[in-house]
């Protein structure tokens, strides 16, 4: 039978993140694929901080978990393969969930196949990516919407007004910034 954990894991780091907490794994660090640092591990187990603001190139699938993060000042890449995975918690109320296994249980790879992953190759998440454009003063020229002499209403329908447009006058205090343009 397909393990729980893949889709119970990211579901709760989902809701701990959206709750602004801190998500944290119990990991049994001594299973296979693991790559965590050995010298904060403790009674075979080991708790790692996933939060937003504690790990960089994180990464989540239904495979496993990697990222790095800096342990007594040294960054180092962590893989958890979900098979590894004991427990995750929100740091702040202690709620979260406990998984023990469970004879039979099988783990789908990151295509949905029931195989385990290798955590030699992590795979990193192929995605947009943003630049950052210095304000030239061209947001004149690029914006397509014209006010109203007398109104000063703008011209464009509310099917056109985006709540993630940013401000006139980009990032403020004279650093880049991003644009929707569509």
């Amino acid at each position: 039978m397909l393990s729980k954990r893949p889709y119970l894991v990211p579901a709760f780091y989902d809701w701990i993140v959206d709750q602004g907490h801190v998500p944290h794994l119990v990991v049994n660090a001594g299973a296979d694929g693991v790559m965590v640092p050995t010298a904060f591990v403790e009674d075979g187990h080991i708790q790692l901080n996933i939060g937003p603001n504690a790990v960089r190139d994180f990464h989540m699938d239904r495979s496993g978990i990697s990222f790095e993060a800096r342990f007594a000042g040294q960054p180092e890449r962590i893989y958890v393969p979900m098979h590894a995975i004991r427990a995750i918690v929100d740091r702040d109320t202690g709620q979260g969930a406990t998984f023990p296994d469970e004879p039979g249980e099988t783990f789908p790879d990151a295509e949905g196949a029931s195989a385990p992953m290798h955590p030699e190759k992590p795979t990193a998440k192929k995605g947009a990516h943003l630049r950052a454009v210095p304000d030239n003063g061209a947001d004149q020229a690029i914006d397509e919407t014209t006010t109203n002499e007398k109104t000063g209403r703008s011209d464009r329908s509310p099917d056109d007004d985006d709540p993630d447009d940013p401000p006139p006058g980009g990032g403020g205090k004279g650093g880049p910034s991003l644009r929707v343009i569509k």
